[in-house]
């Protein structure tokens, strides 16, 4: 075991090796082929010890130390993490023993305590397997004996989902069988690049307020799926339409026993996602000239997340009032989200959006779905086409609609006051705009 002093050194040292080398380890055969000459894996710099060595307290305790850079990696490539924490209780780590060795266990909010990453693993619950000891115990102790006022140096394996964004995973130090150590809120930051090597839009944490439950059975990258919704939406609604919710909610995630008729469904102040629906499992709107099943999936958790939006601001008459304007700002605010993002390009989404109206065996005026959702209508389409036209490039017209109607006004007046037309008038428009589209 080093000394705190032999230890910044060594800190100092490892941090200076990782700027130039990248800290990669070798590829498994899936990542060869995505890892072009034009995108090039890289390690920020490392974050070094405290100034002030924490007091020792009685019993089991620890203090983050340090660690090396957050990763930019490309699809599928794996690198290593290190992360320090002194410990600053009174009591040794023990390796082996039960009640005494130390570990990193994942937390909260990602993936959240004790449940699966996508960033790393054992091959379990959907993890990829990079050698951690298990799905939810991110590393072990790395000497015998970790005696009070030395530092363990943890050293854990991550790889890179296949698709492009920001990925977290959050870390917290346990003695194993005993307590959870302090939480500080570290967490581990991976940016997956683009194919050609740029950097896609950085992604936020999980806005405020929200609490996420993930049952027992649930896999990495649903877990992973579901924070990537919530995550993309709501940072598109900071940024164009007066901002995300900031309210407690909770987003319930769990695999289901086959009888729920839904996959998603919001009430109030909370959503759930039954990952064994088919809705989930198999998303139809999944195509080679669309987007990715793991994409309709992201779409389908940001949607969620826009009706606790809508339930914020105006309550039921928002969420639940007319169904198409509901639905249609759940699906354009999703959408658009994934679009901004660089997730879907805007031609993919009009390529499915028109097969979808064309493909409708029973189309309806959009007037008529104001309270009926006839599924042969695809409905879905209808409305997400309506409200994203709609709403241009104002998305602050639909957040002063909800908060007129959440307050009492009849939903007609509110509408022709915040987007200065009758609702006639729009429904007439929208007819001719929508046969022009699908042409």
């Amino acid at each position: 075991m080093i000394s705190v002093g032999q230890f910044i050194a060594t800190l100092t040292l490892l941090i200076a090796s990782l700027l130039p080398a990248r800290s990669l380890a070798a590829l498994p055969p899936q990542a060869t082929a995505s890892a072009t000459a034009t995108c090039v894996s890289q390690t920020g710099p490392g974050i070094p010890p405290p100034a002030v060595i924490p007091t020792k307290l009685s019993g089991f305790h620890a203090a983050w130390y340090g660690q090396s850079g957050y990763m930019q990696l490309c699809a599928g490539e794996r690198a290593t993490a290190t992360l320090a924490y002194l410990n600053s209780g009174s009591r040794g780590w023990v390796s082996g023993r039960m009640g005494e060795v130390a570990y990193l266990g994942t937390w909260a909010s990602e993936p959240g305590q004790d449940q699966p990453s996508i960033l790393g693993g054992d091959g379990q619950r959907g993890s990829p397997a990079t050698g951690w000891p298990r799905w939810n115990r991110i590393a072990i102790q790395p000497a015998d004996y970790v005696g009070p006022g030395q530092v363990a140096w943890f050293q854990f394996s991550v790889q890179a989902p296949n698709t492009p964004g920001t990925y977290r995973l959050y870390v917290r130090p346990l003695v194993e069988g005993a307590t959870w150590l302090e939480d500080v809120g570290v967490f581990w930051q991976v940016t997956v690049l683009n194919s050609d090597g740029t950097t896609p839009r950085p992604t936020p944490p999980d806005p405020a307020g929200v609490r996420f439950q993930i049952d027992d059975g649930v896999g990495a990258r649903d877990i992973a799926l579901v924070h990537q919704g919530v995550q993309h939406v709501a940072a598109y609604l900071d940024t164009n339409a007066g901002g995300a919710r900031r309210t407690a909610s909770l987003v319930h995630v769990y695999v289901g026993d086959g009888t729920e008729r839904y996959c998603c469904l919001t009430s109030g102040d909370r959503y759930e996602v039954v990952t064994s629906n088919k809705a989930w499992a198999a998303p139809q709107a999944a195509a080679p000239d669309t987007w990715a099943p793991d994409t309709e999936r992201t779409e389908l958790a940001a949607h969620e997340y826009v009706h606790l939006w809508q339930y914020a601001l105006g309550g039921r008459p928002c969420m639940l009032g007319v169904r198409w304007l509901s639905e249609g700002m759940a699906e354009s605010f999703a959408y658009r989200s994934l679009i901004a993002d660089g997730i879907i390009p805007q031609a993919n989404l009009d390529t499915f959006t028109k097969r979808q109206l064309r493909n409708a065996t029973n189309p309806v005026p959009l007037r008529t779905l104001e309270t009926a959702w006839p599924s042969d209508a695809n409905p879905f389409a209808v409305s997400y086409l309506a409200v994203d036209r709609l709403l241009g490039s104002n998305g602050p017209r639909i957040r002063d609609f909800c908060v007129r109607v959440g307050r009492g006004e009849e939903w007609r007046t509110a509408f022709a006051s915040s987007f200065g037309m009758t609702t006639d008038a729009f429904y007439q428009s929208f007819e001719q705009l929508r046969a022009d589209y699908v042409r």
